[in-house]
């Protein structure tokens, strides 16, 4: 197992959101304060996806549903209603691209609905160019659609890349959930890509928040419940159709230039997480897992939204990783 844990959180942001006794913390402060699980604690037993209260899931998803992001440019990038994107112009001409891929199991959510204006104020703030794409949703369109259509709007983004001042050969795809399923499927599987016009090397780093399907098989026997029956509704249940479908199948090279697998303590996703990165080294791919607390549908939902948090841990290891992979080199003025 392959399980990077160079940065960690600092001492001061884990006392800043740790409550001063252990015994009151609670499944919602534990995912809050979302420290990293290192070794076989990752693959402990975790709760089961249904064990949240219906009056929770529904605080949860107004957060989520209010919770958009300021600023930015729409533009279409296709002649579907759906097929629109947000862009934010990067502070420094030539800086790399964030290009971010909403989750909602293929059904549900928007390009500003599902993002969470925190990572994004915070991305935006290093210096990188960052766009939000929308996208056609299941039942109107298959899931092999979707990804299509991702890809479609990154070959738009390129070929206005000098228009739009960011660098088209530093490509970073990021995703929650489903969307991060799209993106480790598009960082692996190059047809999508080679459709728009993308050099798979161009993208060098898929950052996947919480994913999930990376081996669909798999997520419907260890995930049972509303997250396998979500892949059913999305993928069907054709066994040939499951694999073409799970970047872990198609994790042979060539791949995207490196991975950055972030998920909190849901078993199944964990344990698919870890094959991923195996395949990955195997074919030569640089990749780091890195798994944080919180289980369920709450640890899920607090890493969308509190990605860019500096006090949230993730975010710590989010940026010592890009610093590493794909920076910024800002322009003094």
């Amino acid at each position: 197992m392959h399980q990077k844990t160079e940065p960690t959180a600092s001492a001061s942001a884990k006392d800043e959101v740790e409550p001063s006794v252990a015994s009151d913390l609670t499944p919602i402060a534990i995912a809050a304060r979302g420290r990293e699980i290192t070794g076989l604690r990752i693959f402990q037993r975790t709760t089961a996806e249904d064990n949240i209260t219906e009056t929770r899931l529904k605080e949860l998803l107004l957060a989520m549903n209010t919770d958009q992001p300021t600023g930015g440019v729409d533009m279409t990038y296709g002649n579907g209603k759906a097929q629109y994107l947000r862009y934010w112009k990067p502070k420094s001409p030539n800086a790399p691209i964030i290009l971010f891929v909403h989750g909602g199991s293929w059904q549900s959510g928007t390009y500003l609905d599902s993002i969470g204006s925190t990572k994004v104020a915070h991305l935006t703030g290093q210096g990188y160019a960052f766009a939000t794409v929308n996208y056609k949703l299941i039942p109107s369109v298959m899931v092999e659609e979707q990804v299509q259509e991702v890809a479609d709007s990154l070959g738009y983004l390129v070929r206005n890349a000098a228009t739009l001042d960011f660098d088209p050969q530093r490509i970073i795809l990021m995703g929650h959930s489903s969307g991060a399923h799209v993106v480790t499927l598009l960082g692996t599987d190059e047809r999508y890509l080679e459709k728009a016009g993308i050099n798979i090397h161009t993208v060098r780093a898929v950052i996947s928040l919480d994913g999930s399907n990376y081996n669909a098989l798999a997520e419907i026997a260890d995930s049972p419940g509303p997250v396998a029956e979500n892949t059913i509704i999305g993928l069907g249940t054709d066994p040939k159709r499951l694999q073409d479908m799970s970047p872990t199948y198609h994790a042979r090279a060539p791949n995207a230039g490196a991975f950055l697998l972030l998920h909190v303590h849901r078993q199944g996703d964990v344990r698919q997480a870890v094959e991923l990165s195996v395949a990955l080294e195997a074919a030569g791919t640089d990749v780091a897992l890195h798994v944080f607390e919180g289980e369920s549908f709450e640890g899920h939902m607090q890493m969308l939204l509190r990605l860019g948090d500096p006090t949230y841990p993730a975010t710590l290891v989010t940026d010592h990783w890009l610093k590493v992979h794909v920076p910024v080199t800002m322009l003094s003025t």
